[in-house]
């Protein structure tokens, strides 16, 4: 077992790369009283063309197959089923889809080692007949349904659907009710056996436990299984046009205050940082342009055009950044004026760069106050980077100002699209 130590935070995760492919981290605090764990498949809603294991042949899967999935893996064909299992001991268990990944997750105060041997036996051994996902088609179409009367998920969905064109961040997570109606039994098994191999999969324990006794259980847990060998997974790569879908949308649905979305489509193949620091600018630039310190915040809500803080979104879809300014105000129109001028002076002040970067060290350091989002740090860490960032102060520190004025110079900003949300 290695002990990776998270320099300038002096903390340590315990890490080890099981037999069968399987990725275990461990971070154990002893001055907290709960644990969360997390059994994470790096399989979300973007990979839906690939080549399946055992096959030479990229396929193609309907979309929202992975939350489908997600679905199917809760259900067991013995009791007793998850949530009554964890609830026995007082734990709370739930599971999540995103564009890149699939978690199955657990809270505990008690029991973690029975919990843990359960949540890695029920995630690797799923249950489906004909009938059972006929039966969930339904469930999941009213979850679709649900979603479509929501003003901000709307409003989410039209932003990616209105910026790109190919890539598959287009697409909602869940899907349409016409795509569940085309998913099979087998599509599923198939989905499943492709990404749900350990050597695809991490689990990440934080909290209270003795680290050489929970990574015993789960060494022991996966040395009782047999598994395929597993090559990598081929998943299809798709090119992107720089240019947006559609400029300009408005919508027409059941909401008090219009919800307004400004979207900037930044191309990223001449970009050459990491995504991690390239992140960690653009959230520099774009909250001291608008968030409640910044200048714009302040004279808006002095006019009356705004109420709440101008909501800033970073979303990296491989090929583009997307960079979505959104708010709620009746005077949407003026609101998009003000934030196109100030998108003509992308500067930022040294103090303010200084300031955000202690903001953001700051934040660092008290996430490791909560293992949950400590869990959360080192799950995004693996999907997006493929490795656990050992010193994550040093690179906030090790940003400068003329390197994001660099940066800046090479953002194209000009393929912009704009969503309007109102009654």
């Amino acid at each position: 077992m290695k002990k990776i130590k998270l320099k300038d935070i002096d903390e340590f995760v315990y890490y080890e790369k099981l037999d069968n492919g399987l990725e275990v981290y461990l971070y154990s605090k002893d001055t907290v009283h709960s644990s969360y764990v997390t059994f994470t498949t790096k399989y979300g809603s973007v990979y839906n063309e690939f080549i399946p294991i055992g096959e030479d042949k990229m396929k193609t899967f309907p979309k929202g197959i992975a939350h489908f999935l997600e679905h199917k893996v809760f259900v067991q064909k013995e009791d007793p089923q998850p949530m009554e299992f964890f609830a026995e001991s007082g734990s709370n268990c739930n599971a999540y889809t995103t564009f890149r990944n699939t978690t199955y997750l657990f809270y505990a105060t008690k029991s973690l080692k029975e919990n843990i041997n359960y949540l890695l036996d029920y995630v690797q051994n799923i249950y489906l007949t004909d009938e059972s996902v006929e039966s969930e088609k339904g469930i999941i179409s009213e979850e679709i349904h649900m979603y479509e009367d929501r003003p901000n998920d709307i409003l989410n969905e039209k932003i990616r659907l209105n910026t790109l064109h190919n890539n598959p961040y287009r697409d909602s997570i869940i899907g349409t009710v016409s795509d569940i109606e085309k998913i099979t039994k087998e599509d599923l098994e198939t989905c499943y056996h492709t990404f749900y191999h350990p050597s695809n999969m991490f689990i990440v324990v934080t909290g209270n436990f003795n680290p050489e006794e929970i990574m015993k259980v789960i060494t022991d847990n996966q040395s009782k299984k047999q598994f395929k060998s597993m090559d990598k997974i081929k998943i299809k790569q798709f090119k992107e046009e720089d240019k947006v879908v559609k400029e300009k949308e408005v919508i027409k649905v059941s909401t008090n205050i219009p919800k307004v979305a400004y979207t900037l489509k930044i191309p990223l193949k001449d970009i050459n940082i990491s995504r991690r620091k390239l992140h960690l600018y653009m959230y520099i630039l774009f909250t001291t342009l608008f968030d409640e310190t910044s200048i714009f915040d302040e004279e808006l809500k002095k006019d009356g055009i705004i109420n709440n803080t101008t909501y800033v979104s970073l979303l990296n879809c491989n090929t583009h950044l997307l960079i979505s300014l959104i708010n709620e105000t009746t005077k949407y129109e003026e609101f998009l004026d003000k934030v196109k001028e100030r998108l003509e002076n992308l500067e930022v002040q040294e103090s303010d760069f200084n300031r955000k970067k202690k903001v953001l060290v700051s934040n660092e350091i008290f996430a490791f106050e909560s293992v949950e989002m400590v869990n959360d740090i080192i799950i995004d860490n693996i999907i997006y980077d493929n490795k656990l960032e050992d010193n994550p102060i040093e690179v906030i520190e090790n940003l400068n100002i003329d390197e994001l004025r660099e940066l800046i110079k090479k953002l194209n900003i000009e393929n912009t699209s704009t969503v309007i949300v109102k009654k």
